[in-house]
């Protein structure tokens, strides 16, 4: 009775294991590059532009934007995006080059990295360099 029972319940268990997905499938994708870059685009657009960072976060398409010299009060006026980008994970890692003015109007020129993600939310965030 016992070793029908333990045949019984192993071969439920093949069964489920078959019928079931490998784990990890569905989940999210690395960042598309270019689905990033414009992403980044948009965002340091908006900047420039004179947006807050919270007309970003609430426009469409939404973009969650943390940046310290923006929320600081820093204009942009002009940017580069590099030509490389390293993946970080499951999103890309950008770097940028800022053309910036600080709240008295002085010039600043930084290079920074962005953190960009396109999923499940649109996110750019300035990294540490």
């Amino acid at each position: 009775m016992r070793r029908a029972y333990r045949a019984m319940a192993a071969a439920g268990l093949a069964a489920l294991s078959l019928a079931a997905p490998p784990l990890g499938c569905g989940g999210p994708k690395p960042a598309d590059p270019d689905q990033a870059r414009a992403t980044l685009a948009m965002a340091l657009d908006a900047w420039r532009d004179g947006r807050t960072i919270d007309e970003v976060t609430n426009g469409s398409p939404p973009i969650i934007v943390a940046d310290p010299s923006w929320k600081a009060g820093f204009k942009l006026s002009r940017y580069q995006v590099a030509e490389t980008a390293r993946p970080a994970g499951f999103d890309l890692k950008i770097p940028v080059e800022l053309w910036l003015q600080d709240p008295k109007g002085k010039a600043v020129q930084e290079k920074v990295k962005y953190t960009v993600s396109i999923q499940p939310s649109r996110t750019v965030i300035r990294s540490p360099m």
